[in-house]
């Protein structure tokens, strides 16, 4: 009978080898990236443009503008789209985030070719009728209320604003700004960017050659722009500023603490991210040991880091009673120090590198996982055997490393901090 009292053994986890992509180049630039892998018959298809929230001139067009591109087109109503795609049991979704705007399609391979007639005249066409933009943005702003009053939603808006204040990436929209917007800088936005620019294509799943020739064949037909370049003010680390904001309803407070960073293109990029696991990068963490399991000022509590295109920031991000809040605060400056000066145990460092390649091993089983970070290679210009670095770079590194990368990136003194609620 089976000893459920002892624990499996454990195997090291070894180097895996990261799949390839195929990529196909259109007559018009236009590079088609995919990958065919996955027993299932069904795909995702990812048109991808430089047209996120840091290229708009207002906090919140680029996400308006992707909310509106569903909203018909010139043959067709939001409603007769939708149906159109139901139909086919298809998904389909269009997001911004901070550097690029995403056109997604799920769906089954039959009916692939049926489907890319919809996306594109989508994409083209979209005519933000002046009915649906009032509609949506009355929505949005009172969204946008709503968050505001949040403390978590608050407390991150506030902190990024606080890394990048000469930057786009350091924009956040409010009801206010929203009202600013008009339906001309969603038109002009998208006539700028979604029709000025050269996408990427991502195709994952069961991909044929009929479905790239597909893609390719919209994409010859579509009128292509110029790249647009903004003037870039460089970003640089900025003098660490203290927060609090009260708010007289809140039962408890919201922490967020952090600096400007790396992003993936940092050599120290590999390493600082086993450091940042070791502080609070998984449940094991040592801010989850201490805050949460230790002194139970909260349910959980992470660190992170948010690599952007243009840069990266590094936060750490709790919810504790005000009681706890300046406790809190010191206990995270606490252990970044602790990082720099006392060498990580080696078990410990282990079980960080296991949990790493484990995670890594787990986002490798399904074909839409492995695109995902396909993206991230061709979006962000890395080289073709980034993850393959990131593996070895993992297995290699020590705890000297460790500690000299924490003296080198983190500063508990100058780290920006910002709590919103309950104080």
């Amino acid at each position: 009978m089976l000893d459920r009292t002892l624990a499996p053994p454990a195997y090291p986890i070894e180097w895996i080898q990261f799949p390839s992509t195929n990529t196909h180049t259109t007559q018009n630039g236009v590079p088609i990236h995919s990958i065919s892998l996955g027993e299932q018959p069904v795909f995702k298809f990812e048109y991808t443009i430089p047209a996120g929230a840091s290229e708009a001139q207002k906090a919140g067009v680029a996400s308006l503008t992707a909310m509106l591109m569903k909203r018909g087109t010139a043959q067709h109503t939001a409603q007769e789209l939708n149906q159109k795609f139901d139909f086919f049991g298809a998904f389909w979704d269009v997001q911004s985030s901070l550097d690029h705007a995403t056109f997604t399609v799920y769906g089954l391979t039959k009916h692939f070719e049926a489907l890319m007639p919809l996306v594109f005249e989508i994409i083209q066409q979209a005519t933000f009728p002046a009915d649906e933009f009032e509609k949506e943005i009355a929505i949005e702003i009172q969204k946008s209320k709503l968050n505001w009053q949040k403390t978590a939603f608050s407390a991150s808006q506030i902190f990024r604003s606080q890394l990048f204040p000469h930057d786009p990436y350091g924009r956040v929209s409010n009801a206010a700004s929203l009202q600013e917007i008009t339906r001309e800088d969603l038109i002009n936005f998208h006539r700028t960017y979604w029709l000025g620019q050269q996408p990427m294509i991502f195709l994952s799943g069961q991909i044929s050659p009929a479905a790239i020739a597909c893609v390719a064949s919209h994409v010859e037909k579509s009128p292509q722009g110029h790249k647009v370049d903004q003037e870039r003010v460089e970003i640089l680390q900025t003098p660490a500023i203290i927060t609090h904001e009260s708010r007289e309803q809140a039962l408890q407070c919201s922490i967020r603490m952090g600096q400007v960073s790396m992003n993936r293109q940092n050599p120290d990029y590999f390493q600082f991210s086993v450091l940042n696991t070791i502080l609070g990068g998984f449940f094991g963490s040592r801010l989850q040991k201490n805050i949460r399991e230790e002194k139970g000022f909260t349910y959980g509590i992470s660190s992170s880091i948010v690599p952007l295109k243009r840069a990266g920031y590094w936060a750490v991000g709790t919810d504790v009673n005000k009681e706890n809040a300046a406790e809190t605060c010191s206990e995270i400056r606490k252990e970044i120090r602790s990082l720099q000066e006392t060498l990580i145990p080696a078990d410990e460092l282990e079980i960080v590198k296991s949990y790493l390649m484990g995670s890594f091993t787990g986002e490798l089983t399904q074909a839409f996982d492995i695109a995902d970070k396909l993206k991230v290679i061709y979006l962000e210009g890395l080289a073709p055997d980034f993850y393959d670095q990131f593996q070895h770079t993992i297995m290699a590194c020590t705890a000297k490393d460790l500690r000299e990368l924490a003296n080198k990136h983190l500063d508990p003194s100058g780290l920006h901090e910002v709590i919103v609620g309950a104080i």
